[in-house]
């Protein structure tokens, strides 16, 4: 099924929304990783590490941030279809809001696409009233 071009950059933006997030997880792996190497095993800290991850809504001006602990980020992830977005800024035409939390919610996309490039997409989307 091929989706209408709205619709697939708006995925693609949460997609590269999700990429930026995660590439703070892995940044504090190899900090980790350093720590224990510098044998300074007590710096490391733990997945309860509450951080300030970016909104992965499909807005490109949105600069909203959500708090959340990074296990519970890690967890939201291990589905590829869902994403973190604060509340109200979901667009129900491709997706799902499938948990609600004060700060934040899950949504899973109703369709997937290839993976993007690094260049966000302008969209109709606009959340900034919402953030």
């Amino acid at each position: 099924m091929k989706l209408p071009v709205e619709e697939r950059k708006q995925i693609e933006n949460e997609m590269i929304f999700r990429r930026v997030n995660e590439k703070v997880g892995r940044g504090l792996d190899k900090l980790d990783a350093m720590h224990v190497k510098d044998g300074n095993p007590h710096l490391v800290r733990n997945d309860d590490l509450r951080l300030e991850f970016k909104c992965e809504c499909s807005d490109e001006n949105c600069e909203a941030r959500i708090p959340v602990r990074l296990s519970i980020y890690r967890t939201i992830h291990e589905d590829r279809n869902c994403f973190i977005v604060k509340p109200n800024h979901q667009v129900t035409d491709i997706e799902v809001v499938i948990k609600s939390e004060n700060t934040y919610n899950v949504v899973k996309k109703n369709h997937s696409t290839p993976e993007p490039g690094d260049t966000l997409n302008q969209t109709s989307v606009n959340n900034s009233e919402n953030s």
